[in-house]
């Protein structure tokens, strides 16, 4: 999600030696040009996995293009998402969250709390929150998602809603609600099992877990 490169000029005649150039219009930090360096600079680092340093190109551009731009314009928006997927990818879930939040946030407020986007950045904050070991966090936060997902006039994605069902199982266990996980693993593998077919790993990994909590035989 880079935002867009404008169409390259025309090549301009040269200017006679030590003129200032009097086509290009106000530069600084947050101009267009800035914007397309940073974008074509974080791709380049990205390709040779410099993962942070792009990050903190990202981080860096983010306030002058806001203040260029507007906080809510296409290019901002572009550039915060990226932000948010680069700091995930770097392991960086604690600045990641903050960025995820604000992007669903404004996705809601503008097309609903249904929104696929929304919804799709929650999910991404949620899986911050179980990096940042914070389970119960994690755990709500999935449990405020699931019937946006299973609620197929929202979500037409059949297998989320079985992911986040895992999710939150396990997390139910971490948090030592042992009966609680099992109930929810046991339902769980009836339907993994009703869409992917008894052999498929999905399901033969709830099998696995609940064999390990000593509530089910065979």
């Amino acid at each position: 999600p880079w935002p867009d490169r404008a169409a390259t000029p025309a090549s301009a005649p040269a200017l006679p030696p030590n003129q200032p150039d009097q086509r290009q219009g106000p530069g600084g930090p947050g101009s267009q040009k800035d914007v397309v360096h940073a974008v074509d600079e974080v791709k380049r680092l990205l390709g040779e996995g410099r993962i942070t340093q792009a990050v903190d190109i990202l981080g860096s551009i983010l306030p002058a293009a806001a203040a260029k731009h507007g906080e809510h314009s296409p290019v901002v928006r572009s550039l915060r998402k990226q932000y948010a997927a680069t700091l995930m990818d770097d392991g960086q879930y604690r600045r990641a969250l903050p960025e995820l939040r604000r992007l669903a946030d404004e996705r809601a407020a503008e097309s609903g709390q249904a929104d696929p986007h929304s919804l799709q950045f929650r999910y991404e904050a949620a899986q911050c929150l179980e990096q940042l070991g914070e389970p119960a966090a994690a755990l709500a936060e999935y449990r405020a998602l699931l019937p946006y997902y299973e609620n197929r006039y929202a979500s037409d994605d059949r297998e989320r809603p079985l992911e986040i069902r895992r999710r939150i199982g396990h997390l139910l266990l971490a948090l030592g609600d042992r009966p609680a996980a099992h109930d929810t693993l046991a339902r769980l593998l009836l339907d993994a099992e009703r869409m992917h077919g008894v052999g498929h790993p999905f399901p033969a990994e709830i099998r696995r877990t609940l064999q390990w909590l000593g509530q089910v035989r065979g």
